[in-house]
């Protein structure tokens, strides 16, 4: 995505300066928030972004992975064999 340091802390915050990046952030936020039952308002605002039922699908079966892949490495223990992303600076 080429993200300066900048974004990268907004997008930690779930925030962006791109207005499409920002409203699918936000999305996915109240996706994970609500635990799958995002509100009216929440659709309504990703739609007015620009995105297609499909992208919204696939932006709700990519929280629900990465949902489930946390619980399951956090239950077993997995060891990362990535580096750990620490927070940027006012995240």
């Amino acid at each position: 995505m080429g993200l300066d340091e900048s974004e990268r802390g907004k997008v930690q915050r779930f925030e962006s300066g791109d207005p499409g990046r920002a409203a699918l952030l936000r999305f996915a936020y109240e996706v994970d928030e609500t635990r799958g039952h995002p509100s009216d308002d929440a659709f309504g605002s990703l739609r007015d972004a620009g995105y297609t039922d499909e992208q919204t699908l696939e932006i709700i079966a990519h929280v629900a992975l990465t949902t489930y892949s946390n619980y399951m490495n956090d239950s077993i223990g997995t060891e990362l064999d990535i580096p750990v992303v620490e927070p940027v600076q006012g995240s």
